[in-house]
């Protein structure tokens, strides 16, 4: 998959070993993505954003991105008739620990709409980082959210509890003081957090597999 890991880092006057060290990683790493042999992520692209200078979504290619390759939906359709990307990425979503989420309107780019969230006007996806819901959900999945629809129980959710701090769980209940969620590995529990925390609980209604 192309992107522009390679002219971005020569821009910032970085060799593969400089670029690796201020990302946390080793060339070898900085070496597949510049090749496409390795799907550049969102988790990567904010890692490497900072160290080279530059916005996240600068490090795709300017017509077509590789994390953009879903179908095209009759609904998401531009002038003339012509498919159209409208459905804003507006960050990651972890499984596990460490999350990160961007708020809405700070997109890192944009999609084609699935068909369940047509005419959903504040509608957005984030991506699945982490491994916490495995089987259901994997890293580089990307998760659609209809942000007008209340969770019930069983389905899965994006639960942001605040700046910078997102989870993908499974929504069990709720109540005046607490939220009870759940996740599947490397075990399956449940977990609670006290509502004062929650800052919105999206619903998820569909995925594209990113592998």
């Amino acid at each position: 998959m192309s992107n522009r890991l390679a002219e971005m880092r020569r821009r910032a006057g970085l060799t593969q070993d400089q670029l690796a060290e201020a990302a946390g990683t080793v060339r070898s790493q900085i070496v597949k993505l510049e090749r496409g042999e390795r799907r550049l992520t969102v988790d990567w692209m904010l890692r490497l954003a900072k160290p080279l200078g530059c916005e996240p979504k600068d490090l795709l290619p300017p017509e077509e991105p590789a994390t953009n390759a879903l179908p095209a939906s009759p609904w998401a359709l531009g002038p003339g008739g012509v498919p159209a990307r409208d459905l804003p990425v507006c960050g990651a979503a972890r499984g596990g620990a460490n999350a990160l989420f961007v708020d809405q309107g700070q997109a890192l780019e944009h999609v084609y709409r699935p068909a369940q969230l047509a005419g959903v006007a504040n509608a957005f996806a984030v991506y699945a980082v982490g491994d916490s819901m495995e089987p259901k959900y994997q890293a580089g999945d990307l998760l659609f959210v209809n942000p007008n629809l209340p969770p019930v129980k069983g389905c899965f959710v994006v639960v942001e509890l605040g700046a910078h701090e997102a989870y993908v769980k499974q929504f069990l209940r709720q109540s005046d003081d607490t939220l009870v969620l759940r996740e599947f590995n490397p075990e399956t529990r449940d977990l609670s957090f006290p509502v004062t925390r929650v800052k919105a609980i999206y619903r998820i209604v569909g995925s594209w597999e990113g592998r």
